[in-house]
């Protein structure tokens, strides 16, 4: 009998979204600059460049703190937490984000388990 996959709920998604438009934002001004520093000082691009910052660190910090949903039960579980890592085994020992690594293993976990049903399910 074949194991059925875990569902996912895209919780690493977020941040990789998040790092593929700052990166194609920076080809974008690159890419579009005028040849000489001083004109591209002086260029639109250029100046989006620094509330296009502030605007992704705002979002990278509200995306560790949303909630996320369990695919199983469909209830709310909060992303801080005192988690146990999947890869070590161990506790984190305090309340830690689960998008941060592991403090005995040093790895991100990619699997985590609801606090209501105790199911697991891939982030």
């Amino acid at each position: 009998m074949e194991d059925k996959p875990l569902p996912n709920v895209f919780f690493h998604f977020r941040f990789k979204f998040l790092a593929v438009t700052a990166i194609a934002f920076l080809f974008y001004i690159i890419l579009t600059g005028a040849s000489e520093i001083e004109k591209f000082a002086d260029s639109p691009q250029f100046k989006l460049m620094g509330p296009f910052f502030i605007f992704s660190g705002i979002l990278f910090l509200l995306f560790r703190k949303v909630p996320i949903k369990c695919p199983h039960c469909h209830k709310i579980v909060s992303t801080k937490k005192d988690w146990t890592c999947p890869n070590c085994g161990k506790s984190q020992g305090k309340e830690r984000i689960l998008a941060d690594k592991c403090l005995h293993c040093r790895q991100v976990p990619d699997i985590a388990s609801c606090t209501h049903c105790k199911k697991e399910f891939r982030l």
